[in-house]
């Protein structure tokens, strides 16, 4: 990534694979360390020669654990509006009330192992996603999708602000956030947010500008070209 600074920039990164198919999928897997080193890799000459960057992360686990391995050389504040939405809640959410909503629901045992399933979860995924944001999908743990947009969208002011006076801000968080981010800025559709949700890497890096007099604009998205390609992962 270059280090010429023409204007401000904001960098979404996703944090590295969590452990899928455990207990505790909040925590890196060891491909999910790995995958934050090389992130940390791409972003450290940018932040280093900037040493006015904004570094901020979610409080999750994994978000924590992405940070610390990434070694910048500045503290992240922890805003829990970079929080992701529980998948797992919204999964069994689905799964209750699939037949009241008309929702095509996989067999249960499509989606028992995560990993050897995770294709049919992603194809069904941006379903259950359209119900949240629609409304007719409740979800008692994770409230209304309206509640978690405001919350997310929140964080934009600031940013706006940091970035117009030529500041780097680089924010470590989740899909779901990033996707949402990403389509409100750039002004796309819910449905688009659902596809960009589960097409995105892990420790993929994506990249905005702002400037008053064009607002925001999307230099790359989703770009995992400081990875290997066998550490080109989903969840």
């Amino acid at each position: 990534m270059t280090t010429e600074r023409t204007s401000g920039r904001l960098v979404l990164v996703r944090h590295g694979q969590g452990s899928l198919g455990t207990e505790d999928y909040d925590r890196l897997s060891d491909v999910g360390w790995v995958q934050a080193k090389h992130v940390g890799e791409r972003l450290n000459g940018l932040v280093s020669s900037y040493p006015d960057t904004h570094v901020c992360s979610g409080s999750l686990k994994r978000h924590h654990q992405t940070v610390e391995a990434m070694t910048l050389p500045m503290k992240a504040a922890v805003d829990e509006r970079l929080n992701e939405y529980r998948v797992d809640q919204l999964i069994t959410a689905a799964m209750a009330q699939g037949g009241t909503l008309g929702l095509a629901v996989p067999d249960e045992s499509q989606l028992a192992d995560p990993k050897a399933y995770l294709d049919t979860f992603l194809a069904w995924f941006p379903s259950v996603l359209g119900e949240w944001q629609s409304g007719r999908l409740s979800c008692a743990h994770n409230g209304p999708w309206d509640a978690f947009y405001r919350r997310v969208i929140d964080v934009t002011e600031a940013w706006s602000e940091y970035v117009s006076k030529g500041r780097t801000v680089v924010s470590v968080t989740s899909a779901g956030v990033i996707s949402t981010l990403v389509a409100k800025l750039m002004d796309e559709s819910l449905a688009w947010q659902r596809q960009c949700n589960v097409t995105l890497y892990n420790a993929s890096v994506t990249e905005l500008s702002f400037t008053p007099e064009s607002g925001w604009e999307l230099i790359r998205l989703n770009c995992v070209e400081h990875l290997p390609h066998e550490q080109h992962t989903l969840a």
